[in-house]
Formats: C-alpha cells, sequence, structure tokens
C-alpha cells in the first residue's frame, strides 16, 4: 500500500473536540515513528495527560517493530527472510504471528482466486531488480517465478505452526498485507489500554477506533482527482478500516511503457494501468489485501467482495476521469 498524495489525496480529518462539550479542551494527541518502510501515525482522542498516552502509544510502535523483524524480506535476519532462505522440504517453526497471518492470508488466496497470493516473493524479487535495472526479465525467469510463485507450494501444519516449502524457489512476501495486519494490532492494543478513540495510519493503509469525543464517527475525505473536486465523496467510519492501491509513486518507465509496483501475476510484470482503488473493511488487514487484489482484477474484483461481509470498494479511473463504486460502496461509507 502507498499514500497516494497525487492523484488521490486521502486524508484523515482529525477532529478537534469542541470546548463547549461539558468544558473540556480539545483532547488530540498525535504522535509518529518510522517503521516498514513508511511513517506509522497515532491518533488518540483523550483526556489523559500527553506523558501517559505516550507511554501506551510507545507500547504499540514496540509491535510495529516487532511485526517488522517477522515479515520483512528486505532485512535478511527476519523471520520471513530465513524461511525464504530455505531449501525444500525442511519444515520450520513459526511464531504464533505469522501463524495467524498465514491463516488470513490462505483465506484470502482462496477467496481472490489467488489474486492475494503470500508465496509471490520470487515474482516480487525478479520484478524489483527489472526497476532496478530498467530492463524487463526474460520469459524464461519469468516462467520459473511463476511456477515458484503459488500458495500451493507451501504445507502449512496449522495445529503445530510448521511451515515447509516444496519448492526451495518459493519466497514469502506480505508486502500487500503486513502494515494492515499491523495496524490491526496496534488498534487491539490501544483498545486494550483503553484508548478506545484513536485512529492508526500507515502509509496508504488507515484504521479506526471508536469515533473522537462528540462525533459519531471519522471522516476519510478522497479527492481522487488531487486538487479538483471532480468526483470526491466521504467515508464516514468508525471501528473499522481503509486502504488504498495504486502506482502514483512506485512505478518505473521501461521501453515507453509505465509499470506499476503491482505485480500482474499472470505476465509476472507490473500493471500497466493508472487506476487507484479504495477499500472499505472492517479490518487493516482485508482492506489492504483487498486493495492490491482489486488493483489486479479491476472491475471484475468487485465479484470477491461477496465474500467478505461490510466490504466496499471504488475503483479510480484518472485516464477516463470516474470513479466506478462497488454497489454497496455509498451504504457502507456513510
Amino acid at each position: 500500500m502507498i499514500p497516494l498524495n497525487r492523484g488521490l489525496l486521502i486524508s484523515l480529518s482529525l477532529f478537534l473536540i469542541d470546548q463547549d462539550i461539558k468544558g473540556k479542551e480539545n483532547c488530540l494527541h498525535t504522535f509518529l515513528y518510522p517503521c516498514m518502510g513508511t511513517t506509522f501515525k497515532v491518533s488518540v482522542h483523550s483526556e489523559k495527560p500527553r506523558n501517559e498516552l505516550s507511554h501506551i502509544v510507545k507500547g504499540s510502535f514496540k509491535i510495529a517493530d516487532k511485526m517488522d523483524t517477522i515479515f520483512s524480506d528486505y532485512s535478511a535476519d527476519s523471520e520471513v527472510s530465513k524461511i525464504n532462505q530455505l531449501g525444500s522440504f525442511i519444515p520450520q517453526k513459526i511464531s504464533s504471528e505469522l501463524s495467524e497471518l498465514l491463516k488470513i492470508s490462505e483465506t484470502l488466496y482462496i477467496k481472490t482466486n489467488g489474486a492475494f497470493d503470500p508465496a509471490s516473493g520470487a515474482l516480487t524479487r525478479l520484478w524489483r531488480l527489472s526497476r532496478k535495472t530498467k530492463k524487463l526479465p526474460n520469459q524464461e525467469s519469468i516462467k520459473r517465478a511463476q511456477k515458484a510463485s503459488d500458495f500451493n507450494n507451501l504445507i502449512f501444519d496449522k495445529e503445530n505452526k510448521k511451515l515447509t516449502k516444496k519448492d526451495p524457489s518459493t519466497r514469502l512476501d506480505f508486502g500487500g498485507i503486513a502494515k494492515g495486519f499491523t495496524a490491526d494490532k496496534m488498534l487491539q492494543y490501544m483498545k486494550k489500554n483503553h484508548l478506545n478513540s484513536c485512529s492508526i495510519s500507515a502509509g496508504g493503509d488507515i484504521v479506526v477506533g471508536d469515533p473522537p469525543i462528540g462525533k459519531s464517527n471519522w471522516t476519510i475525505k478522497i479527492k481522487p482527482f488531487g486538487d479538483s473536486d471532480a468526483h470526491k465523496f466521504e467515508i464516514r467510519l468508525s471501528n473499522g478500516a481503509v486502504s488504498t492501491s495504486g502506482n502514483v509513486e512506485q512505478f518505473v518507465q521501461i521501453e515507453d511503457i509505465k509499470y506499476s509496483h503491482i505485480i500482474n501475476p499472470t505476465t509476472g510484470l507490473g500493471l500497466t494501468i493508472d487506476d487507484s482503488v479504495v477499500v472499505i473493511s472492517r479490518r487493516g488487514s482485508i482492506s489492504d489485501a483487498l486493495a492490491t487484489s482489486i488493483s489486479i482484477l479491476g472491475k471484475n474484483g468487485f465479484k470477491i467482495l461477496n465474500h467478505f461481509p461490510n466490504t466496499a470498494a471504488a475503483i479510480i479511473d484518472p485516464g477516463n476521469n470516474k470513479v466506478m463504486k462497488s454497489q454497496n460502496f455509498n451504504k457502507i461509507s456513510e
């Protein structure tokens, strides 16, 4: 997920508490923390002293750090990287967090017909090299990566929390879900510590808890075409998540073609469309993964929403200056 701060603009409205409400002053506190290649932003509405809030929020940032040591495929010391380096048919004991995310990912893999696949790291690795060198991979390399990039290449023993690779070239990549999953965990921690009215954003993922004091919800303002007011809309949400996906910033131009960082598993190359996607759901892990999946599937991706209650999506098409929304989008976003 990426922050779409050009073209598609998403801003979380941080409400101020009216001083007339029980005579209380503004109780909005914001904290920032760099992690997972982005900046996590935690905003809390509370009457507690800032130093007390800071102590709790730091605990949530420790969760982000822990998740990074598990899911990062950039760090050679992460749990995922160590699994990626293993050969075939070597059972590996995995952490509770990785086991939990694999369970969620397996469900998503099935319900998206493979559009979301956490075992697609071989394709990701190949495409990163292409983005760096600005040269397309050859067909032989693509076919090898495609063969390795399949969740069915994994043997997942849920009961004993063990993972085995059938193909030594199969690599895990949770880039399309880890931030949303982490934001979910952070929100759970905040609520456990009685800070229910808060929001957590990480790049293009926003997870919110109870609404700000004196308000009925959080408001997320969407301006699909930047400075233009065309097709602008608002999402009103509490205890839910919004995620975005697109290639506004992360793209590469090769041989006069603009490719996204999001990979089309059918071609093994980055997407060549400029569409961006917004997904609303109850959990950040779901909205995060589905935003990427619908980017790949296009309008046909609206069909997979039938498998996910209280979930809706919109596709922003800048080329035709229009926004396509799933049938239930307006109902869920209000």
